[in-house]
């Protein structure tokens, strides 16, 4: 998929050893597109994966945005099984 290609070209630029936001938004994505088709257990693995990587990012100690959007994706993957 596109999104796919978007991951592989995040991924060069900024690399996997440090997590980034922009990294975390293409699993967020991937997790969209496998959770518009049905597909509930691709998409939760690919929302935790955006998850730990905001974690990392954002920590814990402050709520942010894109933790909780995150959150509420992976809740509605539940909701849907």
């Amino acid at each position: 998929t596109e999104y796919k290609k978007s991951l592989a070209m995040r991924l060069k630029v900024y690399g996997t050893e440090k997590p980034h936001p922009s990294v975390a938004g293409s699993y967020n994505n991937i997790g969209s597109l496998y959770y518009s088709m049905g597909k509930y257990p691709e998409a939760l693995t690919e929302y935790k994966k955006s998850l730990a990587m905001r974690l990392k990012v954002y920590g814990t100690e402050k709520p942010h945005p894109s933790v909780a959007t995150t959150y509420h994706s992976i809740g509605s993957v539940y909701d849907s099984m």
